[in-house]
């Protein structure tokens, strides 16, 4: 199941204590995010606040993914540490529009009813930003993961080119979801329920897509200056 925990409800500390330990082992320890070491080994930062939200899948009580969706209508990456990769262009963002990161699955966690753990961490939180209406997410990530996520069906804009990061190639895209892309992945991977916690789960049944926009001006909803 698909624990979301939104940073001002974050009172379970136990459970906050093993996310900041199992991003620490992921982003850190196994794949080599040094920028981001602590001392106490647990990842944090100053974006995990009152406004964060948290999206943990857990199996049998232990963590087996993790996702982090920020609200850019606050500071968050793209606006306060990479935003000189955007070239001073306009990006979206807005009430409906979250960051996508902080995203990996353990790589030794069982298959779930013959599932990954990373297609069940991806469906599950394509499931909370369908519940929540969210028009789009934007990522920051190496061009090969923007090629996954169009893999997976996401209609996905480039929000601008290549650059180089602390030595690391980066992009930025603005990825949409839909009910259309959430069911391509239940048929895809063969999940057959929900993995929303059940007091949500019946908000999902009856959502139909919207038209969206994939190339708008943005108007108000948007960062930069070009």
């Amino acid at each position: 199941m698909l624990q979301i925990i939104h940073g001002k409800h974050a009172n379970d500390q136990a459970l906050m204590e093993a996310i900041w330990r199992y991003r620490h082992r992921r982003f850190v320890e196994e794949l080599g995010w040094e920028a981001i070491r602590r001392v106490d080994e647990r990842e944090r930062d100053a974006y995990d606040t009152s406004r964060t939200i948290h999206l943990v899948l857990t199996h049998r009580h232990s963590i087996i993914g993790y996702s982090r969706l920020l609200p850019t209508t606050f500071p968050h990456l793209l606006s306060e540490v990479y935003p000189e990769i955007m070239e001073g262009k306009r990006y979206p963002c807005g009430p409906r529009v979250f960051e996508w990161g902080r995203c990996a699955a353990e790589k030794k966690a069982p298959r779930i009813d013959n599932v990954a753990a990373v297609d069940l961490l991806m469906t599950g939180v394509l499931e909370f930003l369908v519940l929540v209406g969210a028009e789009a997410v934007i990522i920051e990530a190496h061009p090969k993961l923007v090629e996954m996520m169009k893999g997976r069906g996401y209609p996905i804009r480039h929000l601008c080119k290549p650059a180089l990061y602390n030595g690391e190639t980066m992009v930025a895209a603005a990825v949409y979801p839909s009910a259309t892309v959430l069911q391509h992945h239940r048929l895809a991977y063969g999940i057959t329920q929900s993995l929303l916690p059940p007091n949500l789960q019946w908000r999902l049944n009856g959502i139909r897509d919207l038209p969206v926009d994939h190339h708008p001006i943005w108007k108000d909803s948007t960062r930069g200056t070009g």
